[in-house]
């Protein structure tokens, strides 16, 4: 019975199937799998397998996962066809990378800019 009513939200929508919409909604943001799942606490093999609407993510887990999305749970769900706010100017990938970053100590993060600004000027035209 709960097995059926969660397979019946997560069909919602008749033109976007839920793992479609859980990777485009995290390719909007910029995330990788891996990314998505330690948001709420799972694997990456389980996002693929959503994604590839192999299997169904647990219906305790659908807030987390909207949260991590930053969408709400009826966007997710595919009931809302309210504008996403995208955010292509600064994926999320690379806020998490600037915040490792920070976590280094002082002289492992001049090592680390010394490299980015040894790549930028090789791929500088």
């Amino acid at each position: 019975m709960m097995l059926d009513m969660a397979r019946q939200i997560l069909q919602v929508s008749q033109q976007e199937t839920f793992g479609q919409r859980l990777r485009r909604f995290r390719e909007m943001r910029g995330m990788t799998q891996t990314e998505l799942a330690h948001a709420f606490r799972s694997s990456q093999r389980a996002v693929c397998s959503y994604e590839q609407d192999r299997t169904e993510p647990p219906l305790a887990a659908l807030p987390q996962i909207a949260a991590a999305l930053n969408v709400n749970l009826d966007q997710l769900m595919g009931r809302d066809s309210g504008k996403i706010k995208e955010n292509k100017d600064f994926p999320v990938r690379w806020t998490r990378k600037l915040e490792e970053i920070n976590r280094l100590p002082e002289r492992k993060q001049r090592t680390v800019m010394q490299v980015i600004d040894m790549a930028l000027k090789s791929v500088a035209v």
